[in-house]
């Protein structure tokens, strides 16, 4: 039987202030929007306070944008005029970064995705050789041959 020790009754945040954060979908179920055109309804987790949220993919020209944005933000490669097929089901489990605001609706504030943020870019050579400027060559010529 499973047990754990309890403490003072709080409520899970469901908001976090406006910022960056990384942000992991948990969830990814594929619909209708209002005006009939397809849509991956994503329920996302904020870390690291656990606050949930949510985000539309929405399957209409004017949208692809945000699409295109979702899937650089978690690591996807995107190639201009390419044709993709997206199932929900591959989108659990991605995480990436995402610039957040908060909006209140029916009295209640929560997140909104303000911007999908590319990932950021990877160490690359010219720190590892600004890390080893400040080290002298080796001086060979005081070998006693």
């Amino acid at each position: 039987m499973p047990s754990y020790r309890s403490s003072e009754p709080t409520a899970r945040p469901d908001f976090v202030e406006p910022g960056e954060y990384t942000v992991e979908v948990v969830n990814a179920e594929e619909t209708v929007s209002q005006k009939g055109s397809d849509m991956i309804e994503l329920k996302l987790r904020v870390h690291p306070s656990g606050a949930t949220m949510f985000d539309h993919l929405v399957f209409m020209e004017s949208a692809f944008w945000k699409i295109d944005s979702f899937r650089a933000a978690t690591g996807e490669s995107v190639t201009p005029d390419e044709e993709v097929d997206i199932h929900a089901d591959d989108l659990i489990g991605r995480t990436g970064r995402a610039r957040l605001t908060i909006e209140e609706f029916n009295g209640r504030k929560r997140n909104k995705i303000a911007a999908w943020l590319p990932p950021k870019p990877a160490a690359s050579a010219p720190a590892a050789v600004a890390a080893t400027a400040g080290t002298k060559p080796k001086d060979d010529d005081n070998i006693p041959f």
